[in-house]
Parts: structure tokens; sequence; C-alpha cells
């Protein structure tokens, strides 16, 4: 029989839980003497534009539409060894990527139709096996983002959009070793993701995202401690825009959605200690843009769940582990409007739900700790919220002839959790 424990504790401004040994990234250990040294400079002054048009002249089984602009990349990558990995990259030109697929229609082959359009402004990543990876990255934007994928089809099985902006982009990896990591992100402009489908016809599931992040990081590790410190600005009049909207005449399972952050940091490990930040020297998050997240879906026949997912937050935090102490040390403060809105419009439907969600949260900071039974972990530390700008959420529903309605609009201005939950036979 299985038994769970939930300890359960948020708080909306301050939280201080526990004291913590308190380590810095200026105390890091050095790297083995045999370590693997990475040192990269880069700038880019030019523009970056990858564009892809895929046009079906009549019908195909299969069709794929990618598109990659990325205006710095870095990367290293070890494996039984240390890995001193050191990045500094600045982006002064434009970074875009556009994809189409217009025409006829692609059913028959199983894998249906899906547009794949990432842009980046600087992307940095490290990993290693069986050592230490030490990551250390100072990016900066200074030029606009973006990111958009159109749809125009006539009968297809399952389609897809998958769209993805973000000024910074910074990722360490480790397993069966320790992950440090500490990442300097600076956004000076603005970052868009926008997905425009219409279809007459899809005989089996659709799904469209759009993610348009300023700062993203991220840190993962298995069997691993964890250290990840980062600061993360998006600087004052910019705006963080993620956009989506379909129209479908006879659709099955639709769903459409559009996620914006000003800043994101994440950690998620297994085994091992982990802290994002520490006790005097806190994860520091600023985020002075528009944040923006809007989602428009009409249906004019319509079968199965479907409907529209709009998420915007100003600064993320997150951070989760499993069977280990873990710690969340953030100070977050949003100056920008966000903005979440999202819409759903039905026609005739067989008696399927249609949903609108819509979230907006200026600062958000979730600590989970997950351990089975008979284990000693616990989770700490303190989070600081400041939000001087206006939070809305907005939804929408229409459910049609014969459809069920069901949506939710939530607008918060902080968000902190802390959550421990023990899980045994």
């Amino acid at each position: 029989m299985r038994d769970i424990k939930v300890r359960l504790m948020t708080g909306s401004a301050l939280l201080a839980l526990a004291a913590m040994p308190a380590f810095a990234q200026e105390d890091f250990p050095d790297p083995a003497p045999g370590a693997d040294v990475v040192v990269i400079d880069q700038v880019i002054l030019g523009n970056v534009l990858a564009t892809m048009d895929v046009v079906i002249a009549d019908t195909a089984p299969h069709a794929a539409s990618n598109a990659t602009a990325t205006g710095n990349i870095a990367s290293g990558e070890s494996e039984n060894n240390d890995i001193d990995f050191d990045a500094t990259q600045t982006q002064d030109g434009t970074v875009d990527a556009h994809t189409t697929m217009t025409g006829g229609s692609v059913y028959g082959g199983g894998n249906g139709a899906s547009t794949i359009t990432t842009a980046y402004g600087n992307s940095a990543t490290s990993s290693t096996s069986n050592g230490s990876t030490f990551h250390y990255v100072t990016q900066e934007s200074n030029a606009a983002v973006s990111a958009s994928s159109t749809i125009d089809l006539l009968v297809v099985d399952d389609v897809s959009a998958t769209t993805t902006a973000a000024a910074n982009v910074s990722q360490h990896t480790n397993t069966y070793g320790e992950n440090r990591g500490f990442q300097t992100q600076t956004g000076n402009a603005d970052v868009s993701a926008a997905n425009v489908v219409s279809v007459d016809t899809n005989t089996g599931a659709a799904a469209f995202g759009a993610v348009a992040t300023g700062n993203s990081h991220y840190a993962s590790g298995y069997t691993t401690t964890s250290y990840t410190g980062a600061v993360q600005t998006m600087a004052d009049g910019t705006r963080v825009n993620a956009y989506g909207e379909a129209n479908v005449a006879y659709a099955s399972n639709v769903a459409l959605s559009a996620t914006a952050a000003g800043n994101s940091t994440e950690v998620e490990n297994q085994w091992g200690y982990a802290t994002l930040g520490r006790d005097g020297s806190e994860v520091s998050q600023y985020n002075g843009a528009d944040i923006d997240a809007d989602t428009s879906l009409t249906l004019t026949n319509w079968t199965g769940s479907s409907g529209s997912t709009s998420y915007g937050v100003g600064n993320s935090a997150l951070i989760s582990n499993i069977g280990s102490d873990t710690g969340l040390y953030a100070i977050q403060n949003n100056q920008g409007t966000v903005q979440a809105t999202a819409s759903f419009n039905g026609g005739v439907s067989d008696g399927s739900v249609g949903y609108a969600s819509a979230t907006a949260i200026g600062n958000a900071a979730t600590a989970s700790l997950c351990t089975v039974c008979g284990q000693e972990a616990t989770v700490y530390g303190s989070t600081s919220q400041y939000n001087d700008g206006n939070v809305i959420a907005t939804g929408y529903v229409n459910s049609g002839l014969g459809g069920y309605a069901s949506g939710a609009a939530s607008a918060i201005g902080n968000s902190s959790t802390y959550q421990s939950t023990t899980i045994g036979d």
C-alpha cells in the first residue's frame, strides 16, 4: 500500500525556511588537472536569417518544414572527465527563423505534417559524465530575435507546429558527478514566437505551440550534486511575445498554446544535493519587458477535446529534485506588464469539450522535493519578490452547438512555493 505525505509551504513575498552552509561561485573548487578546458568568445554583428518554404502541389504522405537561426552557438562535451567550460557571447545582429507549409493535402503516410522553427540569439551548452561540469557563461543579446511559422493546407492527418525563440540560452548537464554552473544573461531587445495556421480538415491530432523567452537557463543532473547560480536581466522597454492563431473547418483534437517569459531558470536533478542560488548569493532576476501570451482558436465543426492555452510570466525560478536536500534562493523583480489571453470559438460539435486557459504571473518561484519512505531530505531557501507591473489574464469560450465549455483565467502578482513530498510502500 502506497503512503504519500505532502508538506506544502507557500508565500507571496518572502519565505525563509532554513539556513544553509554558504557557498559561492568564486569558491568553486578547481577542475581536475587533466580537465577538458573550453574557452569561447563570440560576437555576431550581422543579421542571421533562416527560411524554409514547403509547397504541397497536390497530396503528400508526409511533409516537414524546419528552420533554425542562431547568432552564436558554443558547446562543450566530455566523458569520464571534468569539463571547464567558459563562454562569452554577444549578439548585435537580428536573428530570424521562418517556416511555411502551404498547398494541398498531407495524409496517408502516418506521420502527417510538421514545422519546427527555432531562433536563438546566443546558445551555450556543456555536459560530462563521471566528472564535474564547470559551466560559466556570459551572454548579451542586443537585437531582436524572432521565430514564426505559417501552415495553410487542405486535408491533413496529424499536424503540428513547434516554434521557439529566445534571446539567450544556457544549458549544462551532468551524470554521476557534480554540476556547477553560473550564467549572466542580458536581453536588450524584443523576442517573439508566432504560429498562424489555417487547415480545412484534420483527421488526427493537431498541436501548435509557440514559446518566447528572453533569458533561458536549464541544468539537469542524475546521481549528481548540483550548484547553480544565475543573474538574468531583460531591459526596460523590451517585449517578449508568444502568439498562436489557428482556424480549422473540420477539426479533431486541436491544442493551441503560447508561452512567454522574461527570465526563466530551471534545475532538474535526481539523487544528489541540489541548490539554485544560495543564501547571500541568490539567483537574481529582473524583468523590464512587457510579456504577452496570446492564443485564438476557431473550429467550425469539431470533435475531441480542443482548446487554447496561454501562459505569461515575468520571472520564473524552478528547482526539482528526487531523494536529496534541495535549496532555492531567489530575488525576483518584475517591472513589465504581464498579459495572457486565450480564446476558443467553436461551431458544431459532437458533445466534446472546448476550453480556454489563461495564466499570467509577475514572479514565480518553486522548489519541489520528492523522497521515498525512510529517507531524510529537506527543502529550504528564501524568496524575495517585487512586482510593479500590471498582471492581466483574459479568457473567452464559445462552445457553439452541441459542445461543452471550460474556461479558466488566473492572474497572480507573486507566487512562491516550497514543497516536499514523501512516497513509500
